[in-house]
């Protein structure tokens, strides 16, 4: 385990290198919304974000789905996910370069609602304790708040030239919006475990395959188009993923799984990212749970999300979408309905 050293104070140069950072992140065909970090900034939460080292306190979230993703998930009933995570025999999955190895060691993804996790093992072959990104961190007043995922959380960040980026891409270029979170309790100096939700963007096909790839910071390839992309260091295929169950509403306008929640609405609504304050589970005994509730905007509130992805007309698409990846699972037969801020949404298979 790594010890935790205290968090540098916010800085011009900090807030300069943030921005930056998310002007340069790829180009996607879609209103890209990266979470937690893009979507504090664009909530006016940028202070509650600083850079941290190599060393950082570990998170005690519950280890409850159990050995994979326990960094991620609560849930008390391991095998509702657990029949569906594909997991690679160790070592089957694997690129390696000349300063580190990278295994995938398990893949979920819910093609329905489009809402995704991998784990990852980089070994620095090297053994020289160098790791090959930084990581972005809370300052003390966000840790540990018990109904925010992301308090709890270090999000890998390639900000440096040679420092590597995580994503999942399809396609020869397709990218999907993505957060890659360090599991402190598990890593050393030398051996990485890396935990991540992904949401593919408004233009992937269902059945196209998913492979992750580690990006070199500072450093760009030539695609087909001509176009370039982060040079890609590192590639492996993603397991088959298993085909998960999935509720949709009568008009299906919402799709709900046991890791994702898709919402599309008519494009002349407006940003439907923007627009939803409040998100429950309602189970079929009356009881709810939440989800998201920032309906008091001088708190935090309670959010239970690991990532969220919109995208609409402003990037080429015909009805407005966001996706959001789940950080509570639940049993699709208790479920009745979703609520969004006061309007309830019953579903059905």
């Amino acid at each position: 385990m790594m010890d935790h050293k205290d968090f540098p104070q916010m800085t011009e140069e900090f807030d300069r290198r943030v921005r930056q950072t998310l002007e340069a992140l790829p180009e996607q065909p879609q209103r890209a919304r990266r979470f937690p970090m893009k979507r504090i900034v664009s909530a006016g939460l940028a202070a509650a974000l600083c850079l941290g080292g190599t060393a950082f306190a570990a998170s005690d979230l519950p280890a409850a789905i159990g050995r994979t993703f326990t960094l991620l998930l609560h849930g008390e009933d391991a095998q509702l996910l657990r029949d569906y995570t594909v997991t690679p025999e160790p070592g089957t999955v694997m690129d390696e370069n000349d300063k580190y190895r990278m295994t995938v060691e398990s893949v979920l993804f819910d093609e329905s609602a489009g809402a995704g996790l991998v784990s990852l093992h980089l070994e620095n072959k090297a053994g020289d304790g160098v790791m090959p990104f930084g990581i972005l961190e809370l300052y003390p007043q966000y840790q540990d708040q018990p109904d925010v995922v992301w308090s709890n959380l270090s999000q890998c960040y390639g900000g440096e030239d040679g420092q590597y980026n995580f994503n999942v891409m399809y396609d020869e270029y397709g990218f999907c919006g993505s957060a890659f979170y360090l599991d402190t309790s598990r890593s050393t100096e030398n051996d990485y475990y890396i935990e991540g939700a992904f949401i593919p963007s408004g233009d992937y096909t269902p059945g196209t395959p998913l492979r992750l790839v580690a990006q070199e910071q500072g450093r760009d390839q030539t695609v087909s188009t001509g176009g370039t992309i982060g040079y890609i260091a590192l590639e492996v295929s993603m397991a088959d993923f298993e085909q998960m169950p999935s509720l949709q509403s009568a008009d299906g306008s919402l799709t709900l799984s046991q890791i994702g929640l898709r919402i599309t609405a008519p494009a002349e609504d407006g940003v439907l990212i923007d627009q939803i304050d409040r998100i429950a589970v309602k189970m079929k005994d009356g009881s709810e749970l939440v989800i998201r509730d920032a309906t008091d905007s001088a708190d935090i509130g309670i959010d239970q999300r690991l990532y969220a992805l919109g995208f609409g007309p402003d990037a080429g698409y015909d009805v407005e979408t966001v996706v959001y990846v789940l950080a509570r699972t639940f049993d699709l037969a208790d479920v009745q309905a979703v609520v969004l801020n006061d309007t309830e949404y019953p579903l059905s298979e």
